[in-house]
């Protein structure tokens, strides 16, 4: 069982909340309570049912909250249920103290050491495996903060940037800073100072990607990938509509059907595409998930929107290379 303190030094960062909110114990339903309450809410599976020890602490600084999570091995699951039942409008910032996570958002996975920045948004399905004790600092960040910041911040869940060294080791410095002397900084200045930190994030994720964002800035106009995300988070919630169109999207934005196809142009994609591509993915996890094992192939696809199945399973293979059958027959054995 992980030995678990709120003030203790990590091994990466040293992040010591000396002020704040603390909960502790061995309770798993008191737990996802203060999880889903503080970060986002998480179907949750220990991985030894009889004994669950963790520690959480949490403080506010403006437009953030930070929470830092330390427990014994878990697996946490963002269900579509879940998105529907939560705030969407935020992404999630993470510092990996200790242990290592596996999180897959729709096949998009990242493999987060410890020492490791990782970016989770909450308006999408996701699976995070912490196989060992861990502790991490989560930052809850408003949607339209870092997308000012970066393009499409979706294309960056499988960055984990470094905070040994470089951008990443000043935006963890400067992280450190906020959280040990913002509470004591005016408003204004406060408010710059948390300004400097997401420019420092987005600055460490886009030399963790290994390209910057100049041609599709100078392209989008400077307010166009805000658009596009918060299209893009509606869709997320809007998948199992089969007469998903681009006209009734662009008409719940109040767009002309011409821009919201640009919006997809200037990111290298297309509505159809992209739509596709969430879909098929989305159907993918829930063919491989033990627990959708009850719902037929034709039941799952048509719960992302798909309401030809021979179509669907043309789709499926010509992406995956299997059928949707063949898929099935790859489920992974539940955690016990």
């Amino acid at each position: 069982m992980i030995e678990i303190g709120g003030t203790v030094g990590a091994p990466h960062g040293g992040f010591a909340f000396a002020r704040g909110n603390f909960s502790h114990g061995d309770q798993l339903g008191q737990y996802i309570s203060i999880v889903s309450r503080r970060v986002a809410r998480v179907e949750v599976r220990p991985a030894k049912a009889d004994r669950f020890a963790y520690q959480t602490s949490e403080i506010r600084l403006g437009p953030l909250r930070i929470s830092r999570i330390q427990s014994d091995p878990v697996e946490l699951n963002r269900s579509v249920n879940c998105i529907e039942a939560d705030n969407q409008a935020q992404y999630i910032i993470g510092f990996n103290l200790s242990g290592k996570t596996d999180v897959d958002h729709d096949h998009r996975r990242a493999a987060i050491d410890a020492g490791s920045l990782f970016l989770l948004d909450k308006a999408m399905p996701y699976q995070a495996v912490f196989p060992e004790p861990a502790d991490r600092v989560l930052i809850t960040v408003p949607r339209r903060l870092l997308e000012s910041r970066l393009i499409d911040p979706t294309r960056y869940l499988p960055v984990t940037p470094d905070t040994e060294r470089g951008i990443g080791r000043l935006a963890r410095d400067h992280l450190q800073f906020l959280i040990r002397e913002g509470h004591l900084l005016g408003s204004a200045n406060q408010m710059h100072a948390i300004e400097i930190w997401l420019d420092l994030i987005a600055l460490a994720f886009k030399s963790g990607d290994g390209r910057y964002d100049e041609d599709l800035e100078r392209n989008d106009g400077g307010g166009g990938h805000m658009l596009l995300s918060r299209v893009k988070a509606h869709l997320h919630c809007a998948l199992d509509d089969p007469d998903l169109t681009p006209a009734k999207i662009a008409d719940s934005f109040g767009l002309s059907k011409r821009y919201l196809h640009k919006l997809f142009s200037n990111s290298g994609t297309t509505f159809g595409a992209w739509v596709r591509e969430e879909r098929l993915l989305r159907a993918r996890s829930l063919l491989v998930d033990p627990r959708y094992a009850h719902l037929t192939v034709t039941e799952i696809a048509m719960r992302q929107g798909f309401n030809d199945i021979p179509h669907f399973s043309r789709q499926f293979r010509a992406r995956f290379g299997m059928a949707p059958r063949e898929a099935r027959a790859t489920t992974a054995p539940q955690l016990v």
